[in-house]
């Protein structure tokens, strides 16, 4: 497997105003230092009109630079640490939602980002390529539709000899997959959908974890045509996500047709094809 050759100019957008351009620097999972936002403060000032916006993809953006100063612009983010780039037919930026702090999460999103960021990001494809990273099923990052959609799951084993019968976990179910009466539980496998509200509520310990990881979708797209991934059988591990991610990304740049999207590739080879390439088996 390859890494693939990054692509050296990216991160300038044209404007409506003529000679204007926007700048835009790569925010690994949507976090920067306070010496970062300064610094990039500091160049809007200077370059701009003083206004930043951050993307749909937690990128920061400079906009009215002009021109032909887009390149010291993209200099002066290298030197805070932020490089230029998220644009064009590349690895885009990798969302993570808030799940390495946030209570729901499930998984490590802002450290899965990074490590995906750091082997790929930039990556020269025959396509744009997104990827979303949610920590739970509240799915904050709508993963289903992205090219690649990661989602974290935690499953509940119920010890029945430690339960008090208190009802915490029926309470924080919005599926309704638990029901305590008589001071028993009974759950239901099929409505759960793996949040793990119910194993950090419980106040006794009586709540374990049955089964945890991540789950997978692929080919899912947003914009004009909306498209919902296909989910892959199973969870797999965090360890595992960066080299699944770097076999989808090696299937795309041999398989796909000039401007062909994932889901589109799907559409045409199978989508057997494609979960085989990456190790995994569409769920039916």
């Amino acid at each position: 497997m390859t890494d693939g050759k990054k692509s050296k100019k990216q991160g300038v957008i044209r404007l409506r105003e003529k000679g204007k351009v926007a700048v835009r620097g790569r925010i690994p999972a949507g976090v920067m230092t306070a010496s970062q936002m300064a610094a990039v403060a500091r160049i809007a000032e200077e370059f701009g009109n003083g206004e930043v916006a951050m993307t749909a993809r937690l990128n920061v953006e400079i906009p009215f630079v002009d021109r032909r100063d887009a390149e010291e612009v993209a200099e002066r983010l290298r030197e805070a640490g932020i490089e230029p780039g998220s644009t064009g037919a590349t690895l885009r930026s990798v969302v993570a939602c808030k799940g390495t702090v946030c209570r729901h999460g499930c998984c490590d999103t802002q450290g899965l980002a990074r490590a995906i960021e750091e082997r790929y990001g930039g990556c020269v494809l025959p396509r744009k390529l997104k990827i979303s990273i949610a920590g739970c099923p509240n799915n904050c990052a709508r993963v289903q539709l992205n090219d690649i959609g990661i989602a974290g799951r935690r499953f509940p084993a119920f010890h029945a000899g430690d339960c008090e019968g208190c009802g915490a976990c029926e309470k924080v179910c919005r599926e309704g997959a638990i029901r305590v009466a008589d001071d028993r539980v009974s759950f239901s496998g099929e409505d759960c959908v793996g949040c793990g509200d119910c194993i950090a509520v419980c106040p006794k310990g009586a709540i374990g974890v049955a089964a945890e990881g991540l789950c997978l979708s692929i080919g899912g797209r947003s914009g004009r045509v909306l498209q919902v991934g296909t989910e892959a059988e199973g969870l797999v591990t965090e360890d595992e996500v960066p080299g699944i991610v770097g076999r989808l990304l090696d299937y795309f740049r041999e398989n796909a047709q000039p401007g062909e999207k994932l889901g589109e590739l799907m559409g045409r080879v199978g989508e057997d094809k494609v979960f085989a390439a990456a190790g995994l088996r569409p769920r039916r």
